[in-house]
């Protein structure tokens, strides 16, 4: 009996020992791998509500209260959540309710505000909610009415220069976009884009809804596997950053030359987004004006630029993932650029 005892004993020392080197080596790995990114970048804070099965989305930054705004879902299927976050990683809570006080339970991928609009990309559009309430630190805010945005199914949202970016994700399998928003960039090279990100002119006039006029003003071609989207920079030198992520592969940001996109568009008929033919620019983000590459960690989501750098939220280290845990994910890092 003592013999079997001390036997089951070494076989669970073993099991424990074999894990902990596994660990240790998946750390090392990712340290490696991932060095350049890391030797650019510094840890901020911890992201808050990773021991409650808070899954990271959005990312937005608050420049009249030097504050930050996170959003996401919930992976126990509970409300999601946005957090109001301070530079040191101090935060407040919300809770997401519909109009009826039910939990609210989008994927909440994007968030952006204007005036006292909180706005959260949701399934058929962009769901505005209160945010005074969020700054309170109420419990919870509510659902007043969503902005719809046709076949553009929403992951990610941003605010520049007086108009809200919304933009689709797709990846071939998962989450297929419409055919006709399969644009061929370079018939030469066959580069195709395969999401449209549309943009609205913030408004509070007569016939705005919700701070946005009704009709897009223009549509941007994009690429697969956006996961959020910042432009910044003076004018002449604006660069726009591109997060794009999948699963366990390496995230990329993609800085395109701002400049290059605004300068060259056509005009196209929008009948198969919104059931009539309203022509509207459209801007292609592609190859040609791409200037710059950044391999980043798994599962970057959406991303600010803030002082210099590019502050990026992953979603890695929710309890839903795990591995973030191991590694660094449960930081939001700072990428000097």
């Amino acid at each position: 009996m003592k013999k079997a005892l001390k036997i089951t004993g070494i076989v669970i020392v073993s099991i424990v020992v074999v894990a902990m080197l596994a660990l240790l080596g998946f750390k090392a790995y990712d340290s490696i791998r991932y060095s350049s990114f890391y030797s650019g970048a510094e840890k901020e804070f911890v992201i808050p509500g990773l021991k409650e099965n808070y899954v990271p989305q959005g990312f937005d930054y608050l420049s009249e209260k030097d504050l930050f705004l996170a959003c996401g879902y919930m992976s126990d299927g509970t409300a999601s959540r946005v957090y109001v976050i301070d530079k040191y990683g101090n935060s407040t809570c919300t809770e997401l309710k519909d109009k009826y006080g039910a939990d609210y339970t989008g994927h909440t991928g994007g968030v952006a505000y204007y005036q006292d609009y909180l706005y959260i990309t949701g399934s058929d559009g962009v769901d505005v909610f209160t945010l005074s309430d969020v700054l309170d630190g109420k419990k919870e805010t509510f659902l007043k009415g969503t902005i719809k945005t046709g076949e553009v199914n929403p992951a990610y949202c941003f605010i520049y220069d007086g108009e809200l970016f919304v933009g689709a994700f797709h990846k071939d399998g998962d989450y297929n976009t419409p055919e006709s928003h399969h644009i061929v960039i370079d018939e030469k090279t066959g580069e195709t884009n395969r999401a449209l990100m549309l943009t609205y002119k913030l408004s509070t006039e007569t016939g705005s809804t919700f701070g946005v006029e009704p009709q897009p003003k223009s549509i941007y071609s994009m690429p697969s596997y956006v996961q959020g989207v910042y432009i910044y920079g003076e004018a002449g030198q604006r660069k726009m950053i591109v997060s794009t992520s999948w699963g366990l592969t390496t995230s990329k940001l993609y800085i395109h030359d701002f400049e290059k996109i605004a300068g060259e568009n056509c005009a196209v008929s929008t009948s198969y987004l919104f059931g009539q033919d309203n022509p509207l620019p459209m801007y292609k983000v592609r190859q040609s004006t791409l200037v710059d590459t950044i391999s980043a960690p798994p599962m970057a989501e959406e991303i600010v630029y803030y002082k210099g750098k590019i502050w990026v939220m992953n979603e890695s280290a929710c309890n839903k993932y795990i591995f973030g845990k191991i590694t660094t994910g449960n930081y939001l890092f700072s990428y000097e650029y």
